[in-house]
C-alpha cells in the first residue's frame, strides 16, 4: 500500500516588533525572548521540537510535524471487450 507524508504546522512563537523579540505561544505566561535563537531553544526545552518553519514576513515560527497517511489502492485498469481484453 502507498503512503504520503503530510506536514502539519502549528504556531509556536510570534515576533514582537521592533527588533528580534519573540513570544512563545506554547505557554500561558507573557514571556518575551530577546532573539529567535532564544525562542527556538525555549520551544525545544519545553516540547523537544527540532523541526521548524519560519515565516519571516508574517513574523511566525511554526513547529512542523509529519503525519503519514495510507493511500487507497488504485482502481484496476479498465478492460475492453472490443480489443479482446476480457477473456
Amino acid at each position: 500500500m502507498s503512503t504520503i507524508d503530510n506536514e502539519i504546522k502549528t504556531a509556536v512563537a510570534k515576533r514582537l516588533p521592533p527588533g528580534d523579540r519573540w513570544q512563545p505561544l506554547i505557554t500561558n505566561q507573557d514571556i518575551v525572548l530577546e532573539s529567535l535563537t532564544e525562542a527556538l531553544e525555549f520551544i525545544y526545552q519545553a516540547q523537544n521540537i527540532t523541526k521548524y518553519y519560519i515565516d519571516a514576513r508574517e513574523g511566525m515560527v511554526y513547529a512542523v510535524d509529519v503525519e503519514t497517511v495510507e493511500l487507497p489502492p488504485p482502481p484496476p485498469p479498465k478492460t475492453w471487450s472490443l480489443y479482446g481484453d476480457e477473456e
